[in-house]
């Protein structure tokens, strides 16, 4: 089953950043993140960047930017171009087939934002000025590394889930972002309303007390019990029968 996995993540590498037939739209989305997470925005924060959480940015939005625009072509795509039956037909396991897809997904995902820490953080020691290099908080590097993966298998995980019943590309990038930005909004809905309901020096005294590494901590385990659960029913629905007749 090695071998059946590495094959499917073959095929599905070299369409990696294929969008039709244009290949030059899937390359300027893996450059807009180099350019804006791993150079502009460094160069704002300089020493910043590295002790700040800034960086926990790059963690969470480039896999989400980047596994979204790809994930739909997962199973959506197959079915579009009349490949997925072919695919299903072949003596390749299922769980071949679902885990590949969904471990490019997440090594694209998670591989670009660990690339794009590592440039910002070139970016810093060579903008900065200072003698002798910096390197980022531990903390803050933990949760990066960490937080992008966790990240990439979640966005992964749910496009997979939405690929596997979608008729179309379209349709599957529509319901995943939809699905994505859903909860940014609530939270921004709850941000801006929350002033209505309580007093200002009780919202302040409340961040006051908060500590960012155990609501980052606390973040993490949310997202990997959604990890596990998304990889629990993209298994309950990847029905080779049912595939096929779809």
């Amino acid at each position: 089953m090695h071998n059946d996995i590495l094959t499917i993540m073959w095929k599905e590498g070299k369409g990696l950043l294929r969008y039709g037939d244009d290949r030059w739209k899937g390359i300027a989305i893996l450059v807009t993140p180099i350019a804006l997470f791993g150079i502009l925005i460094p160069i704002q924060f300089r020493d910043g960047w590295l002790t700040s959480g800034w960086s926990l940015g790059v963690s969470f939005f480039t896999p989400l930017m980047l596994i979204a625009s790809t994930i739909a072509e997962s199973f959506a795509g197959e079915r579009e171009r009349h490949t997925l039956e072919t695919l299903l037909a072949s003596r390749l396991p299922d769980r071949a087939i679902l885990f590949g897809k969904l471990l490019v997904s997440i090594l694209f995902g998670w591989g670009i934002s660990l690339l794009l820490l590592f440039v910002s953080l070139m970016v810093v020691n060579l903008f900065d000025g200072r003698s002798g290099f910096q390197g980022y908080q531990a903390n803050i590097l933990w949760m990066d590394i960490l937080g992008s993966l966790l990240f990439a298998g979640f966005v992964s995980g749910l496009g997979t889930v939405i690929s596997l019943r979608s008729a179309t590309v379209q349709s599957t990038s529509q319901s995943l972002m939809v699905m994505l930005i859903l909860p940014f909004l609530l939270l921004q809905g709850v941000v801006f309303l929350l002033p209505v309901f309580l007093p200002k020096a009780t919202i302040q005294a409340i961040l006051d007390q908060l500590n960012f590494t155990k609501i980052i901590m606390v973040f993490l385990v949310a997202i990997l019990v959604a990890d596990i659960i998304l990889f629990l029913g993209a298994l309950s629905r990847f029905k080779r029968s049912s595939l096929i007749l779809s």
